[in-house]
């Protein structure tokens, strides 16, 4: 039966030789055999989904900063971050991942999606103004697959608008030339600029422009009491340290009440 279903297969397949001839055929111009398309576009995007995954870890994905992949393109992520502090204290500003098909081989293309007046785009020394590039060639001239990871990425776009990272900025990585000069010779006008941006970023005007989409982080206006709703929803639980012990508690409840001779 096992000669059989061999002899059968042989004959469905051709014989040896014509095998030898299509793979033959299936190699390149220096006689190495190509691998498969279809195979490695899976596993790379199960890596990127791997990856996207992972930034629910507090160490991959920094605080104030969110990522959402496209509904239409898992190779285009929109993201935004929250500025606490610094020369860009308030803002809030959006921006988008494109990730090449060839990811990891090549870092993922960050633009921020950030038009004020008059078309001015947003002013930081990495950020070109026509186009909402950010310049990642200072932080990553030597990328490398499964040295860096979006993360990385993530992490840098934060640390940007952080005094530590604009001190060290070189001129040559960066796309706004002007920016660059005016935070190193001019740092109160740069100050007021980066101030202005940020403003503008909470406008209602800029914060709430979703004509975008494919964006699936949205913004809208939210009346008081959805808002606290909204807050205790997202609230984190108590850490064990915050929680009140049980013996404290029934002391608590035990003790009497307490007036205003008590307090003297």
């Amino acid at each position: 039966m096992s000669i059989e279903t061999k002899t059968s297969f042989a004959r469905s397949t051709g014989s040896s030789s014509n095998r030898e001839e299509n793979i033959d055929d299936d190699r390149g111009p220096d006689g190495v055999k190509p691998k498969p398309q279809f195979r490695d576009e899976c596993f790379r995007k199960m890596d990127l989904m791997i990856e996207f995954t992972n930034l629910r870890n507090p160490n991959h994905c920094p605080s104030g900063v969110y990522v959402m992949p496209s509904g239409d393109n898992f190779h285009t992520w929109y993201g935004v971050l929250f500025v606490h502090k610094g020369y860009y204290k308030n803002g809030v500003f959006k921006f988008k991942l494109e990730i090449p098909s060839d990811y990891p081989e090549r870092p993922p293309a960050v633009k921020f999606i950030f038009n004020l007046i008059n078309n001015n785009g947003l002013f930081h020394p990495l950020v070109d103004p026509d186009t909402g590039s950010f310049s990642l060639s200072q932080q990553f001239n030597d990328w490398a697959p499964h040295k860096y990871y979006i993360f990385h990425v993530l992490h840098y776009i934060k640390k940007s608008f952080k005094k530590g990272v604009l001190d060290n900025l070189l001129e040559k990585h960066c796309f706004n030339k002007q920016a660059f000069t005016t935070y190193h010779n001019e740092t109160r006008t740069f100050a007021v600029m980066a101030k202005q941006c940020a403003d503008l970023s909470i406008s209602q005007t800029v914060l709430y422009d979703n004509n975008i989409e494919a964006n699936p982080i949205q913004f809208s206006v939210l009346e008081d009491d959805k808002l606290e709703e909204l807050k205790a929803f997202i609230r984190p639980p108590p850490t064990e340290r915050e929680r009140l012990p049980y013996s404290s508690r029934r002391t608590y409840s035990a003790s009497s009440t307490i007036t205003p001779s008590s307090l003297t």
